[in-house]
């Protein structure tokens, strides 16, 4: 377990498969998913969470579940994708699934919480993330968190009949130290 302020994150249960496919089948929060908007199988979710665990067996991914602290609600996943023990990089991905509990600040801890995760334990040294461009609320959020503009992919993204850029980020590790006074 890996513990936050307000949240925990766990290694995924496949018990919660039906609610992960429920939000991500939901155009309220799939709405900026890179993951697109075509419905998601039992069978394609069932798959995801075998890539998930092979994955985590080879290093090259870790995927957890962000739950509450308070009242231990399960409420999204969040995880590292393309893990280079090599290169010591990986990328950030997050998706808080409960309506009700977006706009709380529980995304910004488990991220936080992520990249310490991704520094501390894993060794990393440059960690990205990026959002398609529209998304305001990942436009404010991943700066605040100490993330910088590392460039963008022009129309690259192709989402409700249009195509839009992919906007990048990064921190390197001694980025991550220095906004926290180490």
């Amino acid at each position: 377990m890996l513990r936050g302020e307000r949240i925990y994150l766990t290694p995924l249960d496949v018990a919660n498969a039906e609610t992960a496919r429920a939000w991500i089948n939901d155009p309220e929060i799939n709405r900026w998913m890179l993951s697109g908007h075509i419905p998601v199988s039992r069978q394609a979710e069932e798959a995801f969470y075998e890539a998930v665990e092979r994955n985590a067996a080879a290093g090259t991914g870790h995927v957890f579940e962000v739950r509450t602290l308070d009242g231990d609600r399960y409420i999204g996943n969040c995880g590292l994708d393309g893990v280079s023990l090599v290169h010591r990089t990986g990328e950030v991905g997050i998706v808080i699934g409960e309506l009700a509990e977006q706009g709380k600040g529980y995304g910004a801890d488990a991220i936080r919480t992520l990249l310490r995760f991704a520094f501390d334990t894993l060794g990393l040294h440059t960690v990205h993330i990026s959002y398609i461009e529209g998304n305001e609320r990942a436009a404010h959020l991943y700066p605040k968190l100490g993330f910088s503009h590392a460039g963008r992919f022009r129309e690259h993204v192709f989402l409700a009949g249009a195509y839009h850029d992919l906007v990048m980020l990064d921190m390197t590790e001694a980025e991550w130290r220095e906004q926290r006074g180490k």
